[in-house]
């Protein structure tokens, strides 16, 4: 609830504050067509990095490859397209960040990097918290009986 909250009035709070400030200082309609190119070149880098993604998922299926990273870039396109969908400086800027692909592809190598260290998890309902550990195992490869084989019949005990 406290997310909404932000999201629905801070936000844009600090948005109006911001561009007011902008205005204040290289004039209002500057601030206008700053925005506006902000959003018009964020439109253009989505369209084009969102196309470039997909292609090179496409080729890394088709080369029998899991499109991991390239699936992670795609969430970042569209996260900078959401922010970019929202007016303002501040909100075009992360938007654009999350367009430029050295810095997604650091985002994503952070964020990975975040999920593959942690080795806790913590699941919580209304009644009861279940916690746990986990370890990635490496594959094992199966082993091949050799010598003689035992044939049996499995009974089931009841009580």
């Amino acid at each position: 609830m406290r997310i909404l909250f932000l999201l629905l009035f801070v936000v844009p709070l600090i948005e109006l504050y911001f561009l007011i400030q902008v205005g204040n200082v290289i004039g209002a309609l500057p601030t206008v067509l700053l925005t506006i190119f902000t959003a018009v070149l964020g439109v253009f880098l989505m369209r084009s990095q969102g196309i470039a993604t997909l292609q090179n998922a496409q080729m890394e299926m088709a080369a029998g490859k899991s499109p991991q990273t390239s699936m992670l870039e795609g969430v970042f396109i569209f996260l900078g397209g959401v922010f970019l969908f929202f007016p303002g400086l501040i909100s075009d800027s992360i938007g654009l960040l999350f367009l430029v692909p050295f810095i997604r592809r650091f985002l994503i190598k952070q964020s990975v990097k975040g999920m593959q260290s942690s080795g806790r998890y913590r699941y919580q309902t209304r009644d009861s918290v279940y916690e746990g550990e986990w370890s990635e195992k490496a594959t094992q490869t199966h082993k091949t009986l050799k010598g003689e084989v035992l044939e049996g019949e499995v009974l089931d005990k009841k009580e």
